[in-house]
């Protein structure tokens, strides 16, 4: 089921309480749907309107594929999906692979080196979780997104994001530039 909350709380678990029946939840808009668009973003396109969403897996955790709160950028709750299986085939794989991605992206905040060795690109970062070494095909180029980001993929399939290129030190700067268009 989805449903879409004004204003409450996105988690449909607490403790004290039992999960909710179908009986107990909104039935699933019609118009909700989900795509997976050149900017690397998950949208949602609600009846006239369409945003891009932040995933937020919510409670309970042993679930992980459901209770997914459908987040703006400004962290407003745009929908809130209890069960994919209930959205269009579509919308499900493309909610599946932001699921699949979103537990793997990393925000680097400054770059220590980018060198070319057997066919790959090999970096060097500062992320949030601590120094990361990662590599990418030659041919694999950051590829920049709307809102003035870049995302890189590894040849593992992890996600490293740059929020705000212009906002990092000057090194980093230049060993981005040389990478993009």
């Amino acid at each position: 089921m989805t449903q879409l909350l004004a204003g409450e709380p996105s988690s449909p678990y607490q403790a004290s309480l039992p999960l909710p029946t179908a009986a107990e939840t909104a039935p699933l808009p019609a118009s909700l749907t989900l795509q997976k668009r050149h900017d690397g973003r998950l949208w949602a396109l609600l009846a006239e309107r369409a945003a891009p969403v932040k995933l937020r897996r919510c409670f309970p955790w042993t679930f992980p594929e459901r209770y997914i709160s459908l987040q703006t950028e400004d962290n407003a709750e745009l929908a809130f999906v209890s069960d994919p299986k209930e959205l269009d085939s579509a919308s499900q794989a493309a909610l599946s692979q932001a699921l699949s991605e979103v537990g793997f992206v990393f925000l680097i905040q400054r770059v220590y080196s980018v060198e070319e060795d057997f066919e790959l690109r090999c970096f060097k970062v500062e992320t949030p979780q601590g120094p990361r070494a990662f590599q990418t095909a030659l041919d694999a180029w950051p590829r920049e997104t709307p809102d003035g980001g870049l995302l890189i993929q590894d040849v593992a399939g992890d996600v490293f994001r740059i929020e705000d290129a212009a906002s990092l030190d000057p090194r980093s700067r230049e060993l981005l530039w040389e990478l993009v268009d």
